[in-house]
């Protein structure tokens, strides 16, 4: 860049530092210095879908299918679904995109009423739209637990990350309207690419 705008060396380290200050590009070590990607941000007050979130935001959705298949249910996943332990539950899980970045990594298990999903595929297009389209049945309570993990080996590959990077790691359980629960699940997320916003006020 020095000898491209014929400045010296120094200018542009200046005018890099700026650039940092402001946010608009980041030094990664030993990777190099690099435009800063605009962080997804999600409303975790309101029950919005990664695909609406990436619309909201004018950014382009993604996703591709990593699993779905009958499973047999753990102690914890056949107490959030309210099932017998051992009971099958369909499972199903996906890596999501942002303009081409993978950025978290879904992986949900629904009661055998949902065995309508499997053999299904879900890439780009929405997962509960299917069902909402499909069952009539429509997420409308959410509970969830966030959490701060590192990534396995697994997961850094699948996300572009290194081994060990932070995540947020966020426990999900979903119900309809009439308190049926729909899923029970776990979004693994880039944190550098993602944010979760939370509005709190006190009582009245």
């Amino acid at each position: 860049m020095a000898r491209e705008y014929d400045v010296s060396i120094v200018t542009v380290r200046n005018a890099i530092g700026e650039l940092i200050d402001k946010g608009l590009v980041e030094r990664q070590q030993g990777k190099g210095t690099f435009v800063t990607k605009p962080k997804l941000t999600k409303d975790i007050r309101k029950l919005q879908s990664f695909t609406e979130m990436c619309f909201r935001m004018g950014v382009r959705p993604g996703g591709k299918m990593l699993e779905n298949k009958l499973v047999i249910s753990n102690e914890k996943i056949a107490k959030q679904l309210r099932i017998e332990r051992n009971d099958h539950v369909v499972y199903i899980s996906r890596v999501r995109y942002a303009d081409g970045d993978p950025v978290v990594i879904e992986k949900n298990y629904f009661p055998l009423e949902y065995a309508f999903l499997l053999g299904e595929k879900f890439d780009n297009n929405s997962l509960f739209e299917f069902i909402k389209d499909k069952n009539k049945t429509e997420v409308a309570i959410s509970e969830k637990r966030i959490e701060i993990c590192r990534a396995t080996a697994e997961e850094a590959e699948i996300l572009n990350i290194r081994k060990g990077d932070s995540l947020l790691y966020i426990k999900s359980v979903a119900y309809t309207r009439d308190n049926e629960p729909i899923y029970a699940g776990t979004q693994i997320i880039n944190g550098e690419r993602f944010s979760l916003y939370v509005y709190e006020a006190t009582g009245v």
